[in-house]
């Protein structure tokens, strides 16, 4: 019965054997072939039970499983369906090859492609590619050239029993080897692996539009070969090789799905409106119409025989239509070409900034129409209060509020039976400062403590300061952030020209050739609307100097 053989890539170097044989190493000889004689008798009884002594690639790569949920922290181990498929495919992929000695690293490699297919017809998610690199390098530990004083006990841990000769084998992951398979199915280490799983999305994204629109010059073949040659990123470059397929031809290209979804969710809670708890809803089709109540039913009392007072509800509607939010963002192109973090941090840092700002304005101040969503400010239909109107106790006639005034406006919103949940308050910094130095008659500051927890009346506040201050006179806004929808249609697009020309916020044209640039042009399709008006108010003409 012939037996397998497992190889590491690289087949063992026999040592150079001497012509010359001295007396000492004759008589080691002789007792080596005494001893071998001896246990012939064994190995022949043995025999029958060949099959199951000997290791398998499926035991070492179930060893190697085994080894790298041992390493992970509890929960992150490999799920059990991936390695029973991983094991099975291992299985079938050995059966399948004739020859003697086989390469555990080549057979492991063609087991994940196998069951990754088998994974697709049936619709199931593949595999991972981190997985993968620490299965690929627990082999290669397991499997590691063994050192010249280590062949004796190499011997000897061929005649252990296959679940003892597991473990032996897994107890020499610690020495130091040659990492021979770290890249036959990645390009890159198992650390480097996990590394990229941490990379934070607007990151990605930096990284993707380089790759797409600099070094790619929007062909998905050439970006997915930058993916992988700057930025070792196997799934970056499988998401532009799907463009292939599905992208645009001219025009730009869509940042791939797994990008978009990453830079929109990133991009929403940094946005003021969105941090308070405003809602986001899908726009398919670029529409959506949302039925309102307006006025419900209510029970009235009556008499014996007397007929019930018969109420009807009343309906609205919220219809949202999408409509396009641009920046445009100029970088060096030698700024643009590096490949560092600090350079992607900044770009990806000034793309998404500008886009937030857009989505807070169309949010706060408006004007509605066809180009543009209708803000809180701009909306008749919600209260507006004007400082210099109030009463002396909340506020003097120039405008100058009192520590009753957040108080007085609370109680406005709250007496319309608004749901308390995602109440917030909204001010530039102006006003932050002149609320926090608000004191009582001993000098005690009223409301520093609680504001300096980001708190204002047990509300939440954040600061936007694209709310101005004209002839020393501001805005503010207070309600309950959950009534105000954002419909988003599709996420972000961007392209990036090296040869295009703009104008930027001064009135002055620039030109990417000739001032060696380049712009990148981000683009959303979104709409906001108030759910119920009556959720907000917003107090104006608030003197802060």
């Amino acid at each position: 019965m012939s037996r397998k053989k497992y190889v590491n890539r690289k087949a063992r170097r026999s040592a150079t054997k001497s012509m010359k044989t001295s007396f000492g190493d004759l008589q080691e000889m002789i007792k080596a072939a005494v001893k071998e004689a001896m246990d012939e008798d064994a190995e022949k009884a043995g025999e029958a039970m060949e099959e199951d002594t000997d290791t398998t690639a499926a035991e070492i790569v179930e060893a190697a499983i085994d080894a790298v949920n041992k390493s992970r922290k509890d929960g992150e181990g490999i799920r059990e369906e991936d390695a029973a498929d991983l094991l099975a495919a291992v299985m079938d992929g050995e059966e399948g090859k004739g020859e003697d000695t086989i390469d555990v690293g080549a057979l492991l490699e063609e087991a994940v492609e196998a069951a990754n297919e088998k994974r697709k017809s049936e619709k199931a998610d593949e595999i991972s590619d981190g997985d993968v690199a620490d299965i690929l390098d627990a082999v290669t530990e397991i499997m590691g050239e063994e050192e010249p004083e280590e062949e004796e006990k190499g011997r000897k841990s061929a005649q252990l029993p296959a679940r003892e000769r597991k473990q032996y084998l897994m107890g020499r992951q610690g020495r130091t080897v040659q990492r021979k398979y770290s890249n036959i199915y990645m390009p890159q280490a198992a650390d480097q692996a996990r590394q990229q799983k941490t990379v934070p999305a607007d990151i990605r994204l930096a990284r993707a539009i380089k790759c797409i629109d600099v070094w790619g010059r929007q062909d998905p073949e050439r970006a997915a070969y930058f993916a992988q040659k700057n930025y070792v990123d196997v799934d970056m470059a499988r998401e532009f090789k799907a463009l292939s397929v599905t992208g645009p031809t001219y025009g730009g290209y869509l940042i791939p799905e797994v990008y978009m979804d990453d830079i929109i969710e990133m991009l929403y809670p940094k946005t003021v409106i969105f941090e308070l708890g405003a809602q986001k809803v899908p726009l398919d089709r670029g529409n959506l119409n949302i039925p309102k109540m307006t006025a419900g039913t209510r029970a009235t009392w009556g008499g014996e025989q007397r007929k019930i007072t018969k109420t009807e509800p009343k309906f609205g509607n919220i219809k949202l239509s999408a409509k396009r939010l641009g920046a445009i963002v100029p970088q060096t192109k030698e700024l643009l070409m590096s490949t560092s973090y600090s350079a992607d941090a900044m770009f990806a840092n000034d793309l998404t900034r500008r886009m937030q700002l857009g989505l807070d304005y169309g949010g706060l101040y408006g004007t509605g129409g066809e180009f543009m969503p209708l803000g809180i400010y701009n909306n008749k239909d919600v209260e507006k209060v004007d400082v210099t109107k109030l009463d002396a106790s909340c506020a003097t006639a120039d405008g100058a509020i009192t520590a009753d005034f957040p108080v007085y406006l609370r109680s406005i919103v709250m007496q319309k039976n608004v749901d308390d949940q995602k109440l917030g308050w909204v001010f530039n910094s102006m006003l932050e400062g002149l609320l926090m130095n608000m004191k009582t008659d001993t000098g005690t500051y009223i409301y520093r403590d609680e504001m300096q927890s980001g708190k204002l009346l047990g509300a939440p506040y954040r600061i936007s300061n694209q709310i101005p201050v004209s002839n020393n006179k501001t805005e503010l806004f207070f309600g309950n952030w959950a009534d105000l929808l954002i419909g988003d249609q599709m996420g972000m697009e961007t392209y990036t020209t090296l040869e295009g020309s703009w104008v930027d916020d001064e009135g002055q044209t620039h030109n990417a050739f000739e001032e060696n640039l380049v712009a990148t042009r981000a683009t959303m399709y979104d709409d906001i609307a108030v759910r119920h008006e009556e959720s907000f108010i917003v107090a104006h003409k608030i003197k802060v100097m």
